[in-house]
């Protein structure tokens, strides 16, 4: 039997152009600017990005929203000052 390899994105270190769904041109970018324009849910975001559950990569999508998107409403309520010096937040940056 052959071991398939999977590889594990740390998407909170991964650059905006890591692919996402490469088959449709989607890219962390891509998902990250859903949760700015306010999408909060897995749903919500493949709709929005015209995404279905057979698309590959799309089971990564919650785990991009597991970082992006408390980081989002942190900053979105003002509780976050966008910078990691002196910051005691767990956004991990």
């Amino acid at each position: 039997m052959e071991e398939r390899v999977v590889d594990v994105v740390d998407w909170s270190r991964a650059p905006a152009d890591t692919p996402v769904c490469e088959a449709k041109g989607i890219y962390l970018r891509d998902v990250v600017q859903s949760i700015l324009d306010g999408f909060e849910t897995k749903e919500e975001i493949m709709e929005e990005l015209q995404l279905t559950s057979d698309d590959e990569g799309t089971e990564e999508i919650q785990a991009i929203m597991d970082i992006f998107v408390p980081v989002v409403n942190a900053w979105k309520s003002g509780s976050c000052g966008m910078g990691c010096a002196g910051c005691t937040g767990s956004c991990g940056g």
